[in-house]
């Protein structure tokens, strides 16, 4: 007896549903991979987090503190030697202008103070560290509008200043120096 043989189904897969799948994936990874860029560059490049202000023309530049105000706090002032206070981390500032030569000032206001000026330091340096200002508050002026003391003058002329503030009392000081708070703000002239 001759043994039945039995037709194995063709598995001949279908080429052009192949191409299709593999166009069609491609088209995909490719639009999406556009979207991703697309949408990285239009919210990192263009800022649209940022607010929509022109920082030449505001009085104020103020720096976020999302605790309490819009302006950076100095809280606790400690009393160190100048030696650790002008190694201190500090506070970093940003001046940004979209005009060269701006001229701004950086003000302390004093929201809590009890330690007399004479024994309150700060010490500011630039991007690279170098020295723009070493005094204590007792030599500062009054800003025009009464708010604070002027401690920098500067005058911006790479659209951007990198200032890093340190500010602490002195060792010598005896009395009591807790709950001393400034805030610092950015004025332009």
């Amino acid at each position: 007896m001759a043994k039945k043989r039995k037709k194995r189904k063709s598995s001949k897969v279908n080429s052009k549903n192949i191409t299709m799948r593999i166009v069609i994936s491609c088209a995909l990874v490719f639009l999406l991979i556009f979207l991703i860029v697309y949408i990285g560059y239009y919210m990192f490049d263009t800022n649209i987090l940022e607010l929509g202000i022109d920082k030449t023309t505001a009085n104020y530049i103020s720096f976020n503190d999302i605790f309490d105000t819009d302006t950076i706090k100095t809280n606790e002032l400690k009393q160190l030697s100048d030696r650790k206070g002008m190694k201190s981390k500090g506070v970093n500032i940003i001046v940004e202008g979209t005009n060269n030569n701006l001229d701004y000032e950086i003000v302390l206001i004093p929201i809590n103070i009890n330690v007399d000026y004479n024994h309150i330091k700060y010490y500011l340096t630039d991007n690279y560290n170098n020295e723009l200002v070493f005094d204590n508050m007792n030599n500062t002026s009054l800003s025009d509008d009464l708010s604070g003391n002027v401690i920098y003058n500067g005058k911006l002329n790479n659209k951007k200043d990198y200032i890093k503030l340190r500010i602490w009392i002195d060792e010598e000081y005896s009395g009591d120096f807790d709950n001393n708070i400034f805030e610092v703000k950015v004025k332009l002239k």
